[in-house]
C-alpha cells in the first residue's frame, strides 16, 4: 500500500500522520509543495493562473488516493478537472472523496442516513454533489465520506473561547452534528483496509446536539464563565454563517459501524472535548 493524498490541510495532515505511525508510505499534495518532514508535491489550482500540476513521480507506487480539495468558486472540482485522466490509469485499489453532509439539506431535525435523498440547499452542498456523482461516475474505486462539522486538537471550541470569539447563540431544538478528526482518520484507515467501491458513509459521532451545549462543555473545562447568551434571531449573522443555522439535521453513522466495524473514539462532544482539554494542558 501507498497512500497519496491530495490536499494536505487539517483532516489530510491528521491522516498523513496516522498512515506514518502505521508504517505505510504516504505522500501529499498542497499549494506550495512543501511540507517539513513529509514527501509534498505542488497541486495549485487557481482560476486565473495556470495550474501546478504534481510532477509524474508523485504517482510512482501509488495504490490508494484520498482527495480533501473542495469544488472551487466557480463550483468545479479541481482534481476531477486536472488529475481525473491521470488517476484513471494508476492501478488503484481505493480512492477516498471528503464530501459534507450538507449534501443532506434541511431534514428539519429528522435523522438521515446514506440512503437519504440528497437536497442540497446551498451552492456550496449543490456543487458537492455534484462533484460526488462525478467520482462515483468515473472509473475509479471511489469511496465518498460525508463530514458534519470537524473538530479536534488546535481546532475545537476551546481555541474560540479563548480569543474571544465564541458566540454563545440560543436556538432551542437546533443541532448540529459534529466528528472528531480521529474519528474521520480511524474510518478512512479502516476503508482502505476494507473497500468496498461506490459506497458512501456518513462520518459523525453519536450525538447531535444544541451549540449551547458545547460551548457550556468547553467554557467548564476551561473553568470560565460561557460567553452571554444571544438569541438567534438577535444575532446577526454572516451569509455564511446563516446557511449553516438555515439547515437541521440529525445525521446517523450506523453504516460505519455495521460495514466498517467503527467504534468511535469520541462518540459526542464530551469526550473529544475532554481529550483535547487532557492534550492541550498536559
Amino acid at each position: 500500500m501507498k497512500v497519496l493524498i491530495l490536499g494536505c490541510g487539517y483532516t489530510g495532515l491528521r491522516f498523513a500522520q496516522r498512515l506514518i505511525k502505521a508504517h505505510i508510505p504516504v505522500s501529499v499534495t498542497n499549494r506550495s509543495g512543501s511540507i517539513p518532514g513529509l514527501s509534498c508535491f505542488p497541486f495549485a489550482h487557481v482560476l486565473e493562473e495556470p495550474p501546478a500540476l504534481p510532477p509524474p513521480s508523485a504517482y510512482n507506487g501509488v495504490t490508494h488516493v484520498l482527495s480533501t480539495i473542495p469544488p472551487d468558486p466557480q463550483g468545479q472540482d479541481p482534481v476531477v478537472i486536472h488529475l481525473l485522466s491521470t488517476l484513471e490509469k494508476l492501478p488503484l485499489q481505493w480512492f477516498g472523496y471528503l464530501s459534507t453532509t450538507g449534501v443532506y439539506g434541511d431534514s428539519q431535525g429528522a435523522w438521515v442516513d446514506e440512503e437519504s435523498p440528497v437536497k442540497p440547499q446551498s451552492v456550496r452542498s449543490q456543487n458537492r454533489v455534484t462533484a460526488e456523482t462525478q467520482w462515483l461516475q468515473s472509473s475509479l474505486p471511489t469511496h465518498i465520506f460525508r463530514l458534519p462539522g470537524i473538530y479536534g486538537p488546535g481546532r475545537s471550541i476551546f481555541d474560540r473561547l479563548k480569543a474571544g470569539t465564541a458566540r454563545h447563540i440560543l436556538k432551542p431544538g437546533h443541532v448540529f452534528s459534529r466528528i472528531h478528526v480521529d474519528d474521520i482518520v480511524q474510518t478512512l484507515h479502516q476503508s482502505m483496509q476494507h473497500p468496498q467501491p461506490g459506497s458512501i458513509y456518513n462520518v459523525a459521532d453519536d450525538l447531535p446536539s444544541e451549540p449551547r451545549t458545547l460551548i457550556e462543555a468547553g467554557s467548564q473545562l476551561l473553568g470560565i464563565q460561557p460567553p452571554p447568551a444571544l438569541a438567534y434571531a438577535d444575532a446577526q449573522l454572516s451569509p455564511m454563517a446563516q446557511s449553516f443555522w438555515q439547515e437541521c439535521r440529525r445525521v446517523s453513522n450506523l453504516k460505519i459501524k455495521t460495514d466498517l466495524g467503527i467504534q468511535l473514539l469520541h462518540p459526542s462532544y464530551r469526550e473529544g472535548l475532554k481529550s483535547i482539554w487532557m492534550l492541550e494542558n498536559a
